[in-house]
């Protein structure tokens, strides 16, 4: 699927969920409860014990630790929070993948971005890349969740989206065991013009990182395609495995 292919794809997506919104009343995505003016995806009560990671404060942080086995550094690392499986705060992942409500992806990532560029984060970023989804897949979701988190991080920083990280067909992750993931992203990239992204630092973004394998993949095929390349990891949730 082409990037603009791509893009009108989301739009139309989004247009949907927020003309969803506006005959559904609107609740907590956690708690379910009524929200109030001033609140958006969580009411303020489920906002207060929202299981913020703060990792962007220690770098090396335990995205590094996932990611220690690649032959090259990473340089920044940050998730929003923690993600437990049979926690309520799972609904935030699953409503902006899987129940087509993007709008939670695009107000967290809002939130995270916020909170790291004060940071300086961002400052030298040349481009982002995210996690990619064969075209197949992504019409019968009718969107990336990734490409939606990468789209604002560039509308909040001004860093470009490079879009030359390409998908192809592969089964689903959701189930597997830590060994079988490692098996299964491999062969699953492609890079296109990998010469663009020579030299550059790249910011690698997801929706959630669990084992790492994933990000690995990603990570990987585009340092094996470009050179001297530079990397970061950007996510909205870390599956805690402690």
């Amino acid at each position: 699927m082409t990037p603009m292919k791509s893009k009108i794809l989301n739009s139309i997506t989004r247009w949907f969920s927020d003309l969803f919104d506006l005959f559904v009343p609107r609740l907590c995505t956690v708690c379910h409860k009524p929200l109030i003016d001033g609140e958006d995806i969580m009411c303020l009560n489920c906002l207060l014990d929202f299981p913020r990671t703060h990792l962007y404060r220690t770098q090396p942080n335990e995205i590094h630790e996932r990611l220690i086995s690649l032959k090259f550094p990473i340089e920044k690392a940050s998730s929003l929070y923690w993600y437990y499986r049979d926690n309520v705060y799972a609904a935030l992942i699953h409503d902006s993948k899987y129940r087509h409500r993007p709008k939670v992806a695009v107000a967290l990532t809002e939130m995270h971005v916020n909170e790291l560029i004060p940071t300086g984060f961002f400052d030298d970023i040349d481009c982002i890349e995210f996690v990619p989804m064969h075209w197949s897949k992504q019409l019968l979701r009718g969107y990336n969740q990734s490409e939606i988190i990468a789209e604002t991080v560039s509308g909040l920083t001004g860093i470009p989206v490079s879009n030359h990280l390409k998908a192809r067909a592969h089964k689903s992750q959701t189930r597997k065991g830590m060994a079988d993931r490692k098996h299964n992203v491999t062969s699953r990239y492609y890079i296109e013009s990998p010469e663009d992204l020579d030299g550059k630092h790249i910011l690698v973004i997801d929706d959630v990182i669990t084992t790492g394998a994933t990000m690995y993949a990603c990570l990987e095929t585009i340092h094996n395609e470009s050179q001297g390349s530079r990397f970061s990891v950007f996510s909205l949730a870390l599956t805690h495995l402690r």
